[in-house]
């Protein structure tokens, strides 16, 4: 069911956030005849070191084909008790969205380890985050630059055929950086990022598009004249997720969106003081910073992005 590396990912995550102690419980949750010591060869007073104890479950469960079984009573032990502790499990929500790259998904509702029958990429929430569960989370609007213009010049429905036109070839390129759309009103968006490196896969992504959105603008299928101009705010933070994400409502969606609104100028990206700071100095160097926004330092790009 799971590859080497996944595999030694799942070790990882247990061991680093459950005891030896409670990773004995979990065996005999799943299997009466499961002793930790006696498995491992260690005599029943000696205290087994986590990793090994971690690997011991794995390699058990794994001969036993209940893989699909450790996996569900990890997902759901986490912010639950267990002899008197309750758990909370770092990196398990990396770990279930990495699942979902071997095919398989864990699935809330139906509380099983399923065979995934889609595109990883179309999964909202990667196939990790909880209905109702706090994320960190990296957020970034989008939205075409005057295109109440547009649309007069061209007529509604043309430019219902270049909102679908960039909603692919945004979704094309979003996911090498593992990003989902999460909402999308035909002249923009709300896009989301998560998991290791999720503000740095945010902003690199958004340079890539203001530096490309040219090649869409020149696509012979593009039915206007126009170059479409792209206006981009990127805000970070934990908000609620919930599986309907185009309903979610948070301070971190609000403060990106008004962000790229109110501040962001055609062909710059702006970014929080939240977002610059976690940035190498690299990409550090390509902001200035432009005052108080809502409260918040803000910056953006020295330079339009986007020259045609």
């Amino acid at each position: 069911m799971l590859d080497p590396s996944l595999k030694n990912l799942l070790i990882e995550t247990i061991s680093q956030s459950i005891k030896t102690k409670e990773i004995d419980e979990i065996g005999k949750m799943l299997s009466k005849g499961f002793d930790l010591n006696k498995l491992s060869g260690m005599p029943p007073n000696v205290t087994i070191a986590a990793r090994l104890s971690g690997t011991v479950l794995v390699e058990y469960m794994e001969s036993k084909d209940r893989t699909g079984d450790l996996i569900k009573l990890i997902a759901e032990l986490d912010n639950n008790m267990i002899l008197g502790r309750t758990l909370s499990i770092d990196g398990l929500d990396y770990f279930l969205q990495q699942l979902t790259l071997n095919d398989y998904v864990y699935d809330f509702r139906k509380r099983k380890v399923v065979p995934l029958k889609e595109d990883p990429h179309e999964l909202p929430n990667w196939g990790a985050l909880k209905d109702g569960k706090k994320y960190p989370i990296t957020i970034m609007s989008l939205d075409i630059v005057s295109n109440s213009e547009l649309v007069k010049k061209y007529g509604a429905k043309t430019m219902k055929k270049v909102y679908i036109n960039l909603w692919k070839y945004l979704k094309d390129q979003l996911s090498k950086y593992n990003g989902r759309i999460w909402s999308w009103a035909g002249d923009g968006g709300i896009l989301a990022f998560a998991f290791k490196n999720h503000i740095e896969r945010a902003v690199i992504f958004a340079f890539e598009v203001q530096r490309t959105i040219f090649l869409f603008n020149m696509d012979p299928h593009n039915p206007i004249e126009d170059n479409i101009e792209l206006r981009i705010g990127i805000h970070t933070g934990k908000l609620v997720y919930h599986n309907d994400s185009g309903t979610i409502v948070s301070e971190v969606i609000n403060l990106a969106a008004h962000l790229e609104k109110r501040a962001a100028e055609a062909g710059y990206i702006s970014i929080t003081v939240d977002v610059h700071k976690t940035l190498t100095p690299r990409y550090q160097k390509q902001f200035e910073k432009i005052g108080l926004f809502e409260g918040t330092d803000s910056y953006k790009t020295l330079s339009r992005l986007d020259n045609f």
